[in-house]
């Protein structure tokens, strides 16, 4: 999906196990979790996190819906989306963007 294949987060099929719910060392499956990448290169480095930025991997929300809109019209020609859900879809990526890149827009940028 254009989640999984343009991402704002690092994801995975599994879960940690909160300590409270017991074995604490065995992971919970199906359960996934999305590990968002920092907003800005400045917080990169505060956190040491070795994945890149959000804003180093696209200049602008503009850019990264085109990368979304791309990736579903690639699904699309190869049957497994149709094309009535891209709104939606993209619809649903701004709104990821908005809660998870800090990185301002400017005239530039847009």
């Amino acid at each position: 999906m254009p989640d999984v294949t343009v991402p704002l987060a690092t994801y995975t099929g599994w879960n940690l196990r909160h300590p409270q719910i017991g074995a604490p060392d065995q992971l919970m499956s199906l359960m996934g979790s999305a590990i968002p990448f920092p907003a800005t290169e400045g917080e990169r480095a505060a956190k040491g996190d070795p994945r890149g930025s959000i804003e180093e991997r696209y200049p602008s929300k503009a850019a990264y819906l085109d990368q979304v809109r791309r990736a579903a019209d690639g699904l699309i020609g190869n049957g497994y989306l149709l094309p009535e859900d891209v709104e939606r879809i993209l619809a649903h990526s701004a709104r990821r963007w908005d809660l998870l890149a800090s990185v301002p827009e400017t005239a530039a940028t847009k």
